[in-house]
């Protein structure tokens, strides 16, 4: 089914949606050259799929108070019991992203930082847990969190 929904109109739906998510439908048909109606099913279709996960505003973190953004490289002291780590992060809101990984880091976080005082704060309480690298963000160069259509081999 998943074929189905993503052949070249479906993408075409995920890479509209994804620029603008709050197109009327009837616009979002006319950019695809679908009706209104098929629009709206293939669209209900891919939410049901669950490749559709939801519509959310994209907000600017300069504008609401944090200063820069950070990304944490952590390596545990411990094995992880009972999911001590995932519990810690998910107390900590300014913690936007996180991810366990393999290789030497145990887990990657992106965290939103209101002002140096508070990142000393979060690397002395994380600290209690491991090992931590800090890298702090400079200015977007390239890429996007738009999900493309994945691709075989990469075209130099």
């Amino acid at each position: 089914m998943r074929d189905k929904l993503l052949d070249e109109t479906g993408w075409h739906i995920l890479e509209e949606l994804q620029k603008d998510a709050r197109l009327s439908y009837k616009e979002l048909g006319r950019r695809v050259g679908l009706s209104t109606p098929a629009v709206i099913e293939r669209v209900r279709r891919m939410e049901e799929a669950g490749i559709i996960e939801g519509y959310r505003a994209t907000v600017n973190p300069r504008k609401v108070g944090y200063a820069f953004r950070v990304i944490l490289a952590f390596a545990t002291t411990y094995n992880n019991p009972d999911g001590v780590i995932a519990r810690t992060l998910e107390d900590i809101p300014e913690v936007i992203r996180s991810w366990s990984v393999t290789g030497s880091n145990d887990y990657y976080m992106e965290v939103l930082i209101p002002s140096m005082e508070f990142l000393e704060d979060l690397l002395v309480h994380l600290s209690a847990h491991g090992r931590i690298v800090t890298s702090i963000v400079l200015p977007h160069m390239a890429g996007s969190e738009t999900i493309a259509r994945p691709r075989d081999r990469l075209d130099p």
